[in-house]
């Protein structure tokens, strides 16, 4: 006789009728698996069943790309999907949405401007306002609200991405950068240009300095 493992059995105990009763996959189960997973079309979520239902969840699979895209000054998202796992559940305020997110980005090294590819990870934990529930005062602008039954993941998505860019990406820790006066990279090797070491903020006070010894040494002359 096969083992446990009933997909393993002879072909005429494939038949729902066939199978061990121990063997057959609950109903209840497969039921319960099926609700508890939602899609995501064009970054809308539908939450009709969420709502006014406190502890209930559903699983969400994100793998979709941002309209427009996503970018900073040196950094920005590619076209490729943002990817990750989310979970969207009913709360008393409306739908608490969490999980982990990430996409990849192509970044400008803030020294030598070299372009880098690198990856933008973000842990999300965000609430979509239900009706009756609205915030009132300056808190308003900055709440995501739930829109009829649906959930618009796109506002956060973007908002958590562009947060998550570097403001002052290096391509390596002890990048060298550009020269200030050719623009060549020293990372390459040393340039041409002669160094001057002169600090451009000193300037005024030599004009000073040689004016002084200027004054100092003309009675000295006449003298």
């Amino acid at each position: 006789m096969p083992g446990n493992n009933w997909e393993n059995w002879p072909f005429w105990y494939h038949f729902p009728w066939s199978r061990p009763f121990g063997l057959r996959p609950s109903r209840t189960n497969r039921k319960n698996e099926k609700e508890r997973d939602a899609r995501v079309s064009n970054l809308t979520m539908s939450v009709a069943e969420l709502l006014g239902h406190p502890g209930e969840y559903r699983d969400v699979r994100l793998s979709e790309p941002l309209p427009g895209g996503v970018r900073t000054t040196l950094a920005r998202l590619t076209g490729d999907p943002v990817s990750g796992d989310l979970r969207a559940e009913s709360v008393i305020e409306g739908i608490l949405v969490t999980g982990d997110v990430s996409g990849a980005t192509v970044v400008q090294c803030a020294r030598c401007l070299k372009e880098f590819d690198s990856r933008a990870d973000v842990e999300l934990c965000e609430l979509y306002v239900g009706p009756g529930h609205d915030l009132s005062g300056s808190e308003t602008d900055d709440t995501y609200k739930v829109t009829g039954t649906e959930i618009n993941l796109e506002p956060m998505l973007r908002d958590a991405m562009t947060l998550a860019l570097p403001l002052n990406p290096l391509c390596r820790a002890d990048c060298k950068g550009l020269c200030a006066q050719c623009g060549a990279d020293l990372n390459l090797g040393d340039c041409s240009c002669a160094e001057d070491e002169t600090d451009p903020r000193w300037a005024p006070l030599e004009t000073l300095k040689a004016r002084l010894e200027e004054e100092t040494q003309g009675p000295a002359r006449s003298a």
